[in-house]
């Protein structure tokens, strides 16, 4: 049997998150010339064919572990895109994408014990079985080597990027395009934008209760608007958010077409970001590409991708936050500053680079004896 030289687990080519880096990957590989050598195992509906590069198990799933030695034997070298690797690999080299250890860090508060379990179980096989591990920041680095006792030698820091097609509209056309967003959604001409899911690490909660006080003391103008999906349940503390839907001045919208976001970007007078922990953080790549300013925190990999190009607090001095807040929305010097420091940042990150530094990595592991 002719054995491919690399496959590519793509069944979460169509999530958010995982599914952006998958997406960011292949473009990289694809604009370099380098795509020849790998064949990409996934779902017909992910983008795999049927037959033998087909990949159905669902993630998580015992299921996945029984399909993944039939996959593997195809193969030189597995790239897993995240944790959820398989038990056993064979002779196949492995090469592991871990975002973040966010189920393990938050176990406690947020993970039943059998997920928790999972999660410590997944983590640690794919640390020790991996023949190189690729960590999309040095935060999810140390992570790694803090709970995992990861071999620093075996990890390499690749950040991840944003697509060339986000970019800032000219204003004659981005009022004509979000007048009919606006009339779609009944939403308001100024608003504060938050991008992601509704999931309890990403403080949605805290932001919530902070913006409805804000508005009842009258001191901001603008609404909010929350892009994500919820969870289907929540830990206890947490059950506001299962109950959140559209208010006078905030706004829920669980899922929109990728162009419509696009322009809500664009029109935002700021994106607020206030999890307290991220892997990476591609929403604040995605904010700062069109030109929106960024409110965010000094949490995990946060500084790492932002820099100083974004207005940074606490994520728990909700009194900070409310000031930044209050600030962004009367400061249009702020704002211009913030917006251009955010253009000249992102230039820093590329797919390409993405791409030419993880084909290094399959190099890297397939010349290990």
């Amino acid at each position: 049997m002719t054995r491919h030289r690399i496959g590519l687990d793509i069944r979460m080519l169509q999530n958010s998150g995982i599914g952006t880096y998958l997406r960011g990957l292949l473009s990289g590989l694809k604009a370099l010339g380098l795509e020849k050598d790998i064949v990409l195992f996934g779902g017909t509906a992910s983008g795999g064919s049927p037959g033998d590069l087909s990949f159905t198990a669902p993630i998580y799933s015992i299921r996945e572990q029984f399909q993944y030695p039939a996959r593997l034997k195809q193969c030189l070298l597995w790239h897993a895109p995240h944790y959820n690797v398989p038990i056993l690999k064979g002779r196949t080299k492995l090469v592991v994408t871990i975002h973040d250890i966010i189920h393990w860090i938050f176990r406690r508060q947020f993970l039943s014990p059998l997920q928790a379990a999972y999660a410590g179980f997944m983590l640690k096989q794919a640390v020790t079985s991996a023949d190189q591990i690729i960590a999309v920041s040095h935060h999810t680095e140390n992570d790694l080597v803090e709970h995992f006792h990861a071999p620093k030698e075996k990890i390499t820091v690749i950040h991840e990027a944003i697509d060339e097609t986000c970019r800032e509209l000219p204003p004659q056309e981005l009022r004509a395009r979000f007048e009919k967003i606006r009339d779609k959604y009944n939403i308001p001409q100024n608003f504060f934008l938050y991008v992601g899911l509704i999931k309890p690490h990403k403080n949605v909660l805290m932001l919530i209760r902070l913006f409805r006080k804000l508005k009842e003391q009258g001191k901001v103008r603008a609404s909010l608007i929350l892009i994500g999906r919820k969870d289907k349940t929540y830990p206890t503390g947490y059950e506001e958010l299962s109950k959140l839907s559209s208010t006078k001045d905030i706004y829920h919208l669980p899922a929109i077409d990728p162009e419509e976001l696009k322009i809500f970007y664009n029109q935002a007078l700021a994106l607020v970001h206030p999890s307290l922990y991220e892997g990476f953080g591609l929403t604040l790549l995605e904010a700062m590409s069109f030109g929106t300013p960024v409110l965010t925190t000094n949490s995990s990999s946060i500084p790492e991708v932002v820099g100083d190009a974004a207005l940074r607090v606490n994520a728990s001095d909700e009194a900070a936050m409310g000031d930044a807040l209050i600030r962004l929305d009367q400061d249009t010097a702020l704002c211009e500053s913030l917006r251009l420091k955010g253009l000249e940042r992102v230039k820093i990150f590329s797919w390409k680079e993405t791409a030419r530094k993880t084909a290094a990595v399959y190099e890297k592991a397939l010349a290990e004896k």
